[in-house]
């Protein structure tokens, strides 16, 4: 589950965070991984799809009011013949191709200004959809649970809190085992305090609001036993 919102996360936030891993894992057994990654992904490529799109939308739309080809190489020959008919000069296959001569460094110069925008900080970003960063953010948030095994805790009792700062999304993940017994919903309601409190400039205070709800329905199904064993850090990952 992804949802939005503007986030920044201080020295002080780190180490309450870092703190609140452990104050919470005392009252289950469940494990807490919060991951805060600056960026999810480049979308530079972005910038190559659009430059791409554009370079073939351009010479259709030309073609659409009647700038074909032939009309395009006839008005290159009458340009260079300064306006004057040549009787016997190029032909319409000659003229056909120099219009496809023409459409083509057209879309060569559209593909390469378009792309090049990708040099401006934040403008890939800025263009890209939200529905594929949501898409990003999620697989980069499952490759993060199963980077840091998660995925192998005693009863499948892991959970991963992941931001991502560039995106303004943040994202929990459960495993297997806390899904049989809590619903999405519950999550849901979870990260919503998350970002209320990133939009009010004060992610740590949402992460650690997030940490301690965790805590509180982890425990429930998951309570914390005499032999357990702490089996994942409890200090927050910056990627």
């Amino acid at each position: 589950m992804v949802k939005h919102a503007h986030m920044h996360l201080t020295a002080e936030d780190k180490a309450a965070v870092t703190a609140a891993i452990a104050a919470a894992e005392t009252k289950t057994s469940g494990e807490i991984v919060v991951v805060v990654s600056g960026r999810t992904v480049d979308y530079r490529w972005i910038m190559l799809f659009y430059g791409a799109l554009v370079a073939i939308l351009v010479p259709l739309l030309l073609m659409a009011i009647g700038l074909n080809p032939l009309t395009i190489g006839s008005a290159f020959t009458l340009w260079q013949a300064g306006g004057w008919n040549v009787g016997l000069g190029a032909t319409p296959a000659d003229e056909a191709a120099t219009g496809m001569i023409f459409i083509l460094a057209l879309q060569a110069i559209l593909f390469m200004l378009v792309s090049a925008l990708d040099l401006q900080p934040g403008i890939a970003a800025k263009l890209t959809p939200a529905w594929i960063k949501r898409q990003q953010v999620h697989r980069a948030a499952r490759d993060q649970f199963l980077a840091h095994g998660l995925q192998q805790t005693t009863g499948k009792t892991g959970v991963l809190i992941f931001v991502s700062l560039a995106e303004h999304q943040a994202e929990i993940i459960a495993d297997t085992g806390i899904y049989t017994k809590v619903s999405r919903d519950v999550w849901r309601d979870v990260i919503g305090k998350l970002v209320t409190a990133a939009r009010e400039q004060a992610l740590g205070r949402g992460l650690i609001a997030a940490i301690e709800d965790s805590a509180t329905i982890l425990s429930v199904h998951f309570p914390r036993r005499d032999d357990d064993v702490d089996e994942l850090p409890n200090k927050v990952i910056i990627i």
